[in-house]
């Protein structure tokens, strides 16, 4: 890599951090600065299109390459959607191609910013991203011992969030907008803490007893965060994340993650033990909102959001006339903030409609064209990801890529990721960080074998 390219590729990698820290600031900056709301609210989309700008420069190679090849089909296949939305309202097409597609270029800057020659900066950037689960976890317990009415408690347009208590105590979104904003970064974050704690360690680091306590207080962390929420979306899935992981960990390499699931099984019960037994009040509102009260209540709810996410729209589509059945109403006008940008989105939403899966998201703005297109290419993903994992060489890499495959499955299946762009982007930072990572493991082969010459011939003089 040439100088220009270095500093490229600096300029990417300072860049993640830039749209990292946006992310999990934004609801509390928000808060503060309630009169640059809108900026802070598409600061992230603006930080994206200047990563646009910036790969546009640098030369990708290999598997980089094919993210952009899928990148681009998918944008060939929105192009006559794009149109459709025109027709209703020039800035909401533009919106809504964002809301889709613009994302997928943090998965293409990762490899670049982060090639397999500079693992050493990527764990970094894994370890830093770990370790904001302290100080999120520090705001979320001070929204749990303030009032309903504090600042820090009230919503982002300065609105009352008590009807999201339970239990007496209010549903935290420590330093995101909303509670399920922290849930899904509890859940990509969640990845990145097993990221740590699996990644082979060839030489034994000086600051290794140092990394480790950190490593415990995030697992602290985590474990406080993803109960003091109230909500099953932390815990099912953070839940999922581990168990796929160590599924996915004991078909690659079974003999290595016995008993470091093991461990990590013991640890994870006693720190709960421990937290829930000093501070029960982190636990409260989660125990009410899971409570079965005798009737099964909380495994009918799961059941009935899971079946609804996949069949809400049948109640609904069919009212519609044919063309809005095939391509929808237009693009992003069901997405949070459209009605800020776009007359069209704002007078459909005042008339009280509103989609709350995925799915139903997906098929009101672009019907079944899109339904078909989005998910073909979210299972494309999947189907990607796992082909690195398969493919990789190094058990223990493919241990540290199990619980990232773990993580885009469950994102990528259910996430409501056509809405929602923190979860767009946390999923194309999982995938993107499963390239780094097949990378090193191609470059740890070149490496062997090279280190390996091959035997001289019987006929060699």
């Amino acid at each position: 890599m040439n100088k220009a390219q270095e500093r490229l590729r600096i300029r990417c990698k300072q860049l993640l951090y830039v749209i990292v820290l946006v992310l999990i600031f934004e609801g509390v900056v928000r808060k503060l600065v309630p009169a640059a709301g809108m900026l802070i609210f598409f600061l992230k989309d603006i930080l994206c299109i200047i990563g646009l700008v910036l790969i546009k420069n640098a030369k990708l190679s290999g598997l980089t390459i094919r993210l952009v090849q899928k990148w681009k089909v998918m944008l060939m296949v929105f192009a006559p959607l794009v149109l459709f939305t025109l027709f209703h309202d020039a800035l909401l097409s533009i919106f809504g191609l964002k809301q889709y597609l613009l994302f997928p270029i943090v998965g293409v800057l990762m490899p670049f910013a982060f090639p397999a020659d500079k693992i050493e900066e990527f764990k970094q950037f894994v370890l830093i991203i770990t370790l904001s689960l302290v100080p999120t976890s520090v705001v979320a317990i001070i929204q749990n011992s303030l009032p309903a009415t504090h600042w820090l408690n009230m919503s982002v347009e300065g609105t009352s969030l008590e009807g999201f208590s339970a239990a007496g105590r209010l549903r935290v979104s420590s330093t995101f907008s909303f509670t399920g904003q922290y849930s899904w970064f509890l859940n990509f974050v969640c990845t990145f803490l097993t990221l740590c704690f699996f990644w082979p360690n060839k030489t034994k680091e000086k600051s290794g007893f140092k990394k480790m306590a950190l490593l415990v207080a995030a697992s602290i962390a985590l474990i406080i965060g993803i109960f003091i929420t109230g909500g099953r979306t932390a815990v099912l899935g953070c839940g999922f994340c581990f168990v796929g992981g160590l599924a996915f960990s004991a078909v690659k390499a079974p003999g290595k993650i016995i008993t470091r699931a093991l461990v990590g099984i013991v640890a994870f019960a006693v720190l709960l033990g421990g937290i829930r037994a000093v501070k029960p009040e982190f636990f409260a509102a989660y125990d009410e909102r899971s409570s079965d009260h005798g009737d099964g209540s909380q495994t009918n709810e799961i059941s009935g959001r899971v079946q609804d996410g996949f069949l809400n729209w049948t109640n609904w589509v069919f009212e519609q006339d044919i063309v809005a059945v095939l391509f929808g109403n237009g693009l992003g006008v069901m997405s949070n903030g459209s009605e800020r940008i776009s007359y069209y989105a704002n007078d459909l939403k005042s008339k009280g409609f509103s989609t709350e899966s995925d799915l139903d998201t997906t098929i009101y703005e672009g019907g079944l064209y899109l339904a078909i297109s989005w998910y073909a290419f979210r299972i494309g993903l999947i189907f990607f990801a796992l082909n690195l994992w398969q493919k990789m060489k190094s058990k223990e890499l493919s241990i540290v890529v199990s619980f990232l495959l773990a993580y885009i499955i469950m994102t990528a299946s259910f996430g409501v990721v056509a809405r929602n762009p923190p979860l767009n982007i946390w999923l194309w930072l999982a995938i993107g960080s499963v390239v780094i990572i097949k990378n090193y493991d191609e470059q740890q082969q070149k490496e062997l074998k090279v280190s390996k010459p091959e035997p001289e011939s019987v006929f060699a003089i």
